[in-house]
């Protein structure tokens, strides 16, 4: 096991390129992933490699591939004694096991081509084209697949194949479940409760290829099937029509519409309803025979430059157009870009549109997978349309900004507390959700406004970015999102003793609360040092790798940081730092006491003092458990010396 913990596939952080890990003759080699794929650039400029396409009927590597892949480890379960839980055993494989692996390849060689002309099975070519996805490859790239049906290994072929060959609806939604959680881009993550878990393919609506991805027996593969789906059909007497065209060609007259638009390329949609399409097109169920199984990828709205937001206006201004002065449009947004967000506000300024309400809704269910800085909800925004022209100036708008904004992050701060008090220990939203709501309220006073100093922000919305350039809704927006980043406070610290602290001190806790939950992201650390208004903030830092950021610790800090040029020199954030580097390093407890009391000015004359430092003291102790243990620990004995202390 000692051993194998370094595994055979590492990843360069600088380079974000996947290596392969040998030894020979006792000297362990690294060798690029690319290099072994023997990626070349080609003429067009694109990156060519010696992988083989594969071919419509190939569903495993043939044994002269350059990748190929084996079965490895069979997860095990067998239920306990009391019958309410499982024992889970990973054993290696048997000559049986594979002996039953070739039988079902065999089955499923014997009948794929049937299956394919029934429409049971894929056949569909993988369309190549567009930014490149989630590892820097795409399918074709990465594995040499070609067709949908490579995505999917013989077990998952065989299972989902006949599962389709069924017709009622009900199975069909069903096998949209089995294909999310069965196929050769399902990730092994080993969770809590001694088993290990195959995630969903769109656990991040990306395509993510593995080099071990899980694979579910038919026992833990049917269960989706079995699923008892409600089904609500729609009144005969109503008028239903569905019609697939650009919203930019919408016509009659309707009171709502409800738009789930594009994030900026964030997210693939194409490519997700391909890998399902793949399956249904041949053989949909007949209340579906009349659908266009298309994904209709020339028709969508792509990108992030000009052309993008040319397309967004005219869609939305021809829906505006569409509906009476009462209708209303709903928008559900997500992205953490503020450039997106600035986007979408010109968007609205520009097809006659304002924000009126904006409502905050968790989505996404919690998951080990998502720890860290990812958002957990939607905004969607309520667009009317912009009656009269209000006149405002950035000063006063700067004012507005601020209290809607904070009356945002009140309000979803609040929920977080009420549901960590009723039914749940992790937060129902993130930092990086509150820092959304923030754009989505910055939208809220934005969009109100036709005129803001001087300007027609419906022209100045429609005029070019010029690349590089921070524009006039840019800064109102990065604005928006600094006073949210300044109201976050860390749970745990009383806002009392937060609104005492400077810059720089808030920094080093918020990014310490971050890091306690796995955020490592850069962008965290750039983001809030410019919320807290800190100059330089790489003076506190351990490690600045884009995904590895990290603070340093109190022993690593060691004396620096304490004098007068220091953005931390005589704050109570430091004195304790260097109390708890002290006490790592076995100083005499009193001999401590002693320094912080000289390095915390006022000590005995100011009690708020002594009980901030107790705070900030137990606060530490809480988040460095996971980080740094031995520093959690001094930190407790800290706190107690400060609380125990005899003052007089």
């Amino acid at each position: 096991m000692k051993a194998a913990e370094s595994g055979t596939i590492g990843r360069d952080s600088k380079y974000d390129e996947a290596y392969l890990i040998h030894q020979v003759a006792g000297v362990t080699y690294k060798t690029k992933i690319s290099t072994l794929r023997g990626d070349y650039p080609k003429p067009d400029g694109s990156i060519g490699n010696r992988l083989r396409p594969w071919e419509s009927q190939d569903f495993i590597p043939r044994p002269d591939d350059l990748l190929r892949e084996r079965l490895y480890c069979i997860e095990w379960m067998r239920p306990k004694e009391t019958g309410k839980t499982f024992d889970y055993q990973f054993r290696s494989v048997t000559d049986e096991d594979l002996e039953r692996e070739a039988s079902v390849a065999s089955y499923v060689a014997k009948h794929i081509a049937n299956w394919q002309g029934k429409g049971w099975v894929p056949n569909m070519r993988i369309e190549v084209g567009g930014p490149p996805r989630f590892q820097g490859l795409d399918l074709v790239k990465s594995r040499g697949w070609t067709h949908w049906q490579h995505v999917f290994n013989s077990r998952q072929l065989m299972l989902a194949g006949l599962v389709n060959a069924l017709g009622d609806v009900r199975e069909k939604f069903g096998l949209a479940q089995l294909l999310n959680y069965n196929s050769r881009l399902c990730q092994w993550h080993n969770g809590g409760g001694g088993g290990g878990l195959v995630t969903g393919t769109f656990y991040n609506q990306a395509l993510n290829t593995f080099y071990n991805y899980g694979c579910r027996g038919s026992k833990y593969g049917l269960p989706f099937i079995e699923v008892g789906y409600d089904s609500f059909p729609i009144e005969e007497r109503l008028s239903i029509e569905i019609r697939g065209i650009p919203a930019h060609q919408v016509t009659g007259e309707s009171q709502v519409f409800v738009t789930d638009p594009p994030y900026g390329d964030a997210v693939k949609y194409e490519e997700i309803l391909d890998f399902f399409i793949a399956w249904l097109r041949k053989n949909p169920p007949p209340e579906f025979a009349g659908w266009t199984w298309d994904s209709r990828r020339s028709l969508a709205i792509q990108g992030e430059g000009e052309e993008f937001r040319r397309q967004m206006v005219a869609a939305y201004r021809r829906m505006a157009e569409c509906m009476p002065d009462n209708g209303i449009q709903v928008v559900m947004f997500t992205h953490q870009s503020g450039t997106i967000w600035a986007d979408m506000a010109n968007i609205v300024w520009a097809s006659g549109l304002r924000v009126t309400a904006a409502w905050y809704v968790a989505t996404e269910t919690d998951s080990a997978l998502r720890d860290g800085s990812h958002v957990k909800g939607t905004v969607l925004l309520v667009l009317r349309k912009r009656a009269g022209q209000l006149k405002t100036t950035r000063d006063d708008l700067a004012w507005e900004l601020k209290e809607e904004v904070e009356d945002q992050v009140q309000a979803l701060t609040g929920l977080n507390q009420q549901a960590r008090g009723l039914y749940r220990d992790e937060n129902v939203f993130e930092d990086a959700d509150i820092q959304m709501a923030g754009y989505a309220a910055a939208l809220r006073v934005l969009t109100r406004y036709a005129v803001i100093d001087g300007k027609d922000m419906a022209a100045e919305a429609i005029r070019p970015r010029v690349k590089g350039e921070t524009t006039f809704v840019d800064g109102l927006i990065a604005f928006a999102v600094d006073t949210a980043n300044q109201c976050l406070v860390p749970q745990g610290i009383p806002r009392a003793t937060w609104e005492r602290l400077t810059g720089a001190e808030r920094f080093y806790l918020k990014m310490l609360d971050l890091e306690a939950r796995g955020a490592h992201t850069l962008d965290n650390y750039q983001n809030f040092a410019k919320a807290f208004k800190v100059r330089d903030f790489h003076a506190l830092m351990a490690s600045r790798k884009a995904n590895e950021a990290r603070l340093k610790g109190a022993v690593e800090l060691g004396r620096a940081e304490m004098g007068e040029g220091s953005e931390m020199h005589q704050s109570a954030l430091r004195a304790i730092l260097y109390a708890i580097m002290e006490l790592t390093r076995n100083l005499d407890s009193d001999e401590v006491l002693g320094h912080l009391t000289l390095n915390i000015s006022d000590w005995y004359g100011d009690s708020t003092q002594r009980d901030m430092t107790g705070e900030l003291a137990g606060y530490l102790a809480e988040q460095l458990n996971r980080l740094r243990p031995d520093e959690a620990s001094a930190a407790r004995v800290l706190r107690e010396l400060v609380l125990n202390q005899r003052i007089g």
